[in-house]
């Protein structure tokens, strides 16, 4: 399914549910997306250059991505802008995770990362929220609403913070959809989920920055889609500060 950026937002009903009934809607609204995240097979959509001497050396032409797991995805190079299609790591262990439970990505290498080694990590529900490491001196995670080619540097000290220093569920498009299937949206994510057909949508205009001491990386979640088949990560990024 294509990735639109368009829709509006109809608030779920009132009424108040037990903490029993809050989770068996939990659970069968996100079952599309439990189950896509099966160990073992991507699932159908029911809709839808070195950088400081120590990265990848990445061209114009598309290379296969690099890194741990790696088990779908190309990156190329265009004068500093990276383009990361369909970006995907090896399932393993536990059903219903991505190995566990993460997908990692490495700015300043240019390649898939690890539980221990990474800048940012794709994780939660559909693996679709987006997290940084943590602890003493850790990277910072924001947003901002300006198109991804205008933003540059002194954007960060305008932009927003994420509620932990994670960046997921932005809001819930359809009719009818449940206070607990709401209340995962907190207005500070990258996608939109859509309630009547079960599949996502990056926030139009929102840029994702990234900050660590002097450097800063600006990047773009475009899809999650494979075809229909999900969750495979396409995005770009590019270095605005070092």
């Amino acid at each position: 399914m294509r990735i639109q950026n368009n829709g509006s937002l109809l608030k779920g009903g009132k009424a108040k549910l037990s903490a029993t009934n809050a989770m068996l809607i939990l659970i069968a609204a996100f079952s599309v997306f439990a189950a896509s995240c099966s160990k073992n097979k991507e699932v159908q959509s029911p809709g839808l250059t070195l950088n400081n001497g120590l990265g990848v050396i990445v061209g114009s032409t598309p290379q296969a991505i690099t890194g741990s797991g790696v088990t779908s995805g190309t990156i190329y190079n265009t004068s500093g802008l990276y383009q990361v299609d369909t970006f995907r790591q090896a399932y393993s262990t536990s059903p219903g995770q991505p190995a566990d439970g993460n997908f990692y990505w490495i700015f300043t290498d240019n390649e898939a990362g690890t539980s221990t080694t990474f800048d940012i990590k794709f994780t939660g529900t559909a693996t679709g929220d987006i997290t940084a490491p943590t602890g003493f001196g850790a990277p910072v995670l924001k947003y901002i609403d300006k198109s991804f080619t205008s933003v540059v540097a002194d954007d960060f000290d305008d932009a927003l913070d994420p509620d932990n220093n994670t960046i997921g569920m932005n809001e819930v498009v359809g009719d009818n959809v449940p206070p607990p299937v709401a209340a995962f949206a907190n207005g500070k994510g990258w996608y939109k989920y859509m309630w009547n057909n079960h599949t996502i949508q990056p926030v139009a205009g929102r840029t994702l920055l990234w900050q660590k001491g002097a450097v800063i990386f600006k990047f773009e979640i475009q899809s999650i889609y494979k075809g229909t088949l999900f969750p495979y990560y396409t995005f770009r990024y590019q270095q605005i500060a070092s």
